[in-house]
């Protein structure tokens, strides 16, 4: 018999991880941290034991689908885990800012000295196209995502009592078209589905849409002096606004005007990003192999340690600020937000996704009275967002990706808030004619 059961990222986007039974298998997807007003879900036992688990699977090394790693290598779990040589990289450099900032907290999730046991687990690497034999009857093949540098999907084919069946975890499918990373694959047959949903709701605004608005509103606030500010994600999302402040930067629109890049991680996990030049699209190929760094340019500063983050503040005048964390919910953009968000010069420029109830949330909203870092701010700065960047596909093109697959006895949607999941579960029923259903946290599923 086959089952899975979710234990996280159902009817809510964070806290991703599935466990899939095949017998007496067990084989638990992902693994990551609840954000946003799910947080106190972390401190709850593992609703099933780990140190039952037979393989670990990673999709990608985001926070909300690795974080917990430690936790469950903590726990007892101390099999291989099994990922794409990217996403050990970068998750490497995740989990360990990760710990740093739960040492911060009242209560410790856990600490650095527990991310080595889980990094030392990893190992067992599958590469985009490759596949894998877990067991006589289970075999796994890895697709690329399109999501975030080193993301996939899993196949999981096995026999239940004789019968071939297939699964298909989607992890977080990314928009075909991206800035700096390779496309999409798409899978052709499977009988089951389970689908993030993330954006099921929408639809994104287009890619080149996006971009020029990104230019546009900060060369509109450096002309007058002010200085912007992003919290972007140190993982995908910086890299991708580098490399548009480099195209800036070599079409002149950048001259004298300070660029900060004020994120350890980020400068981390960049130079991380370098170490995998055949997963990027071709335009950023390109310019590396003509030696050149599609991160850089004349303007960038990268601020590592506090005294050159606190240094920014002696740069008066037009400066562009990126910052973490994408959400607003730690690292150093707090600082700059008490600094600049009172001044209506100054513009906070939002790329990415808001979980509900984090102050990015609060202030892309249109929240204008808020406390940071213990003091109180009258929002005055102009508040600007680009839609467009996301590492997620929106509602046309989940459905693309399912309406590519064949065999499908039913599509199951996790990962995305409710309002997301009922308007997919309708699209995916009526459009697409295939049976659909919203999975619940703890619910068992027959396979």
């Amino acid at each position: 018999m086959a089952y899975y059961r979710s234990y996280g990222a159902a009817g809510e986007v964070t806290g991703s991880c599935h466990l899939l039974i095949i017998g007496k298998i067990k084989i638990l997807i992902d693994c990551g941290m609840f954000q946003g007003a799910q947080e106190a879900l972390n401190f709850e036992p593992f609703a099933f034991n780990p140190k039952d688990i037979n393989y670990l699977i990673v999709t990608h090394a985001h926070i909300d689908h690795i974080g917990r790693i430690p936790l469950l290598v903590k726990n007892g779990f101390d099999k291989k885990i099994i990922s794409t040589r990217a996403t050990f990289s970068i998750a490497q450099l995740m989990l360990k800012n990760s710990a740093g900032i739960l040492e911060t907290k009242k209560e410790q999730l856990y600490t650095t000295k527990d991310v080595d046991p889980a990094l030392e687990l990893f190992g067992n690497f599958l590469e985009y196209g490759e596949s894998m034999t877990l067991d006589k009857n289970i075999k796994i093949t890895f697709k690329n995502a399109g999501h975030i540098l080193g993301a996939v999907s899993v196949k999981i084919k096995f026999f239940d009592k004789g019968i071939k069946k297939s699964v298909i975890f989607s992890g977080d499918i990314g928009q075909r078209e991206r800035i700096i990373t390779s496309q999409i694959e798409f899978w052709k047959k499977s009988n089951y589905i389970f689908l993030e949903s993330t954006y099921g709701l929408s639809v994104h605004e287009e890619l080149d849409i996006s971009i020029k608005s990104f230019k546009k509103q900060i060369l509109k606030t450096i002309k007058k002096g002010g200085t912007v500010v992003i919290p972007s994600f140190a993982l995908e999302r910086t890299q991708e606004i580098l490399y548009l402040l480099r195209q800036m930067s070599n079409n002149g629109k950048l001259k004298n005007i300070p660029v900060f890049l004020d994120s350890p991680l980020a400068i981390n996990v960049t130079r991380t990003f370098l170490n995998y030049p055949h997963l990027f699209n071709k335009e950023v190929k390109k310019i590396i192999q003509r030696g050149e760094n599609p991160f850089d340019f004349k303007e960038l500063t990268n601020t590592y340690s506090k005294e050159s983050s606190q240094h920014i503040n002696s740069f008066s005048g037009a400066k562009i600020i990126i910052a973490g964390s994408g959400m607003c919910e730690g690292g150093r953009v707090g600082y700059h937000l008490v600094r600049y968000l009172q001044d209506k010069n100054n513009l906070v420029l939002f790329v990415g996704f808001q979980v509900n109830s984090t102050l990015g949330q609060k202030i892309s909203s249109g929240e204008r009275d808020l406390s940071i870092l213990g003091s109180d701010i009258h929002v005055r700065a102009k508040i600007g967002y680009v839609s467009g960047f996301s590492a997620h596909a929106d509602q046309k093109e989940l459905l693309e990706w399912v309406d590519a697959v064949d065999n499908i006895y039913c599509v199951y949607l996790i990962h995305g808030d409710i309002p997301q999941l009922k308007t997919l579960k309708q699209k995916v029923k009526t459009q697409l004619k295939e049976k659909v259903h919203i999975v619940k946290m703890g619910e068992q599923i027959h396979l």
